[in-house]
């Protein structure tokens, strides 16, 4: 029987920046030194909503203190909780983009990723090194007007697998093809980099908002995808 729901927690940074300061002080001394060196204000914002949000949502999971958890990152840089007091962590994963932050909790493996749709992502020869022949069929086949959309959803679906997987752009990307299953629902058509085969994948597409393209993937059996509103 699959396991419960993975969450998908929507978090408006437009709406958080006004709690700016409280979200700074939950940050630790690093996270708040590395916060300092960005150079734009919405991207410093992003940052610091981000961390904190992902904090306040794993110590609610685990019913802690939000400053008592400790991270540590894998040999790619994905994120995990610090062993310790509790023996079944969950694992999670973050993105941001525009406006949105979007954090995920699961009890498997799981990548999430969203993508403000950009007048740049029509440029389809710009992105031919990330597609592979099936996505890039796809991209093509869509109207002009659709093509930077098109290009948005198959690339959060193809980075929120490998953010799955914990090895991040680190992958080939065009050894990776991502399609249409039955039901018109993305699945892995086939990964030929090593180390991508023998795992079951489930690819869900997110509705966030007209701007943007979402999708979670998480290891095993099919399970429902619930989104959430971040809220205090």
């Amino acid at each position: 029987m699959p396991g419960p729901m993975p969450e998908v927690w929507k978090v408006d940074v437009a709406v958080e920046v006004g709690r700016f300061d409280a979200h700074l002080a939950r940050l630790t001394a690093d996270e708040a030194a590395r916060a300092a060196r960005f150079h734009r204000d919405e991207d410093r914002e992003r940052f610091v909503v981000g961390r904190s949000t992902r904090r306040l949502l794993l110590a609610r999971r685990l019913g802690v203190d939000a400053g008592t958890l400790a991270f540590v990152e894998g040999r790619h840089g994905k994120p995990a909780l610090r062993p310790g007091a509790h023996p079944r962590l969950p694992h999670f994963n973050s993105s941001h983009s525009g406006r949105w932050v979007l954090h995920v909790v699961a009890d498997v493996e799981v990548g999430v990723d969203v993508e403000r749709v950009r007048p740049d992502f029509a440029r389809i020869d710009d992105f031919l090194w990330v597609l592979s022949p099936e996505e890039r069929r796809l991209v093509l086949s869509a109207p002009e007007p659709c093509r930077a959309a098109a290009l948005a959803t198959v690339w959060v679906r193809k980075e929120a697998y490998v953010k799955a997987l914990g090895e991040g752009l680190s992958r080939s990307l065009p050894d990776i093809g991502i399609v249409s299953g039955s039901h018109g629902e993305p699945a892995l058509a086939y990964d030929r980099s090593p180390g991508g085969t023998g795992r079951r994948w489930r690819f869900a597409d997110l509705e966030i908002d007209d701007l943007h393209k979402a999708c979670v993937v998480h290891e095993g059996a099919a399970r429902r995808i619930v989104v959430r509103e971040f809220a205090h």
